[in-house]
């Protein structure tokens, strides 16, 4: 079948936080990695960036002048430079600001094991000193690290993490949606529909990533009815949303509707040709075309 494909790399693959959840990035010009990390932390970022003065030339900054904004802003085109302005401005007492860009140019540089336990460290171990140690960033921060450890291949890590983070905030939707992307990666299915469904009784109008996450899980326990409808009420808020038309696409399949999921999984290359999404939509296409009995 076609949707066995793409659940063969689900660990790797999973809605990322910034865009499903809907949220704001901290800077237009953050880059696309490091805000797949970091988008659903945003409003806690602004909070945290207006607290520290803004420098009109990044990576010229003197003493005194240092900001996470203007350190974030140059991840864009130069994160090797953003990590050298981190590094710097450490040398001259960033702490813990400092700590976070570093490990966020880090993430974008490609090492998120290293950025995940930074950014683990920074979320839980002491001391907490100024801002940036409220529960409040910590969350963020600790939403961030999951995501990190996500992205490094070690869900467990991910959980660990998240249940520091909801032991500062319980019930934070957004650690939540964390929490069920790295049981996905580890195939608790029954856990996810348990947890996804509370959340979406108590709130329907959660992200549209909660309705993917538990259609994927309800699919892969079979109840292909329930994730039909979950899917579809994730697309009636978000129709170009690659993850969830992936999805769709499997649970169309899987269903008998192989003209619907060849359509679906097209709209997913048409949206966004170089993603992850994009990668397994070809690899389903190219199963199905495989198939002597599909129309």
């Amino acid at each position: 079948m076609a949707g066995v494909m793409s659940d063969l790399s689900f660990s790797a693959r999973g809605p990322a936080l910034c865009v499903p959840f809907g949220i704001g990035l901290l800077l237009a010009s953050q880059p696309a990695k490091a805000a797949a990390v970091v988008g659903a932390a945003s409003a806690a970022h602004t909070v945290q960036a207006s607290v520290h003065s803004a420098v009109s030339t990044p990576g010229k900054a003197e003493k005194g002048t240092w900001s996470s904004t203007a350190c974030l802003a140059m991840m864009g085109e130069d994160p090797f430079g953003a990590r050298d302005y981190a590094l710097d401005w450490l040398r001259h007492d960033g702490g813990r600001p400092a700590r976070h860009c570093h490990a966020l140019a880090l993430i974008e540089l490609g090492d998120e094991q290293t950025a995940a336990q930074e950014l683990d460290d920074l979320s839980r171990k002491e001391p907490f000193t100024g801002p940036d140690s409220s529960a409040s960033v910590r969350a963020v921060m600790a939403t961030e690290a999951a995501e990190a450890w996500l992205s490094a291949n070690q869900p467990a890590n991910a959980l660990s993490i998240i249940a520091y983070g909801l032991s500062i905030r319980p019930g934070d939707e957004t650690l939540i949606l964390a929490k069920a992307r790295a049981l996905l990666a580890q195939n608790d299915m029954k856990t996810v529909v348990s947890e996804l469904t509370a959340l979406v009784a108590r709130n329907p109008a959660v992200s549209p990533a909660a309705y993917v996450m538990l259609a994927t899980a309800e699919r892969r326990l079979g109840a292909l009815d329930k994730a039909r409808a979950h899917i579809e009420e994730a697309l009636s808020r978000t129709p170009d949303d690659a993850a969830a038309l992936l999805e769709r696409g499997i649970i169309r399949e899987q269903t008998g509707d192989a003209t619907g999921a060849r359509v679906d999984w097209q709209r997913v290359l048409d949206l966004a040709p170089d993603g992850h999404e994009a990668d397994l939509a070809r690899q389903d296409l190219a199963v199905l075309a495989a198939d002597p009995d599909s129309p």
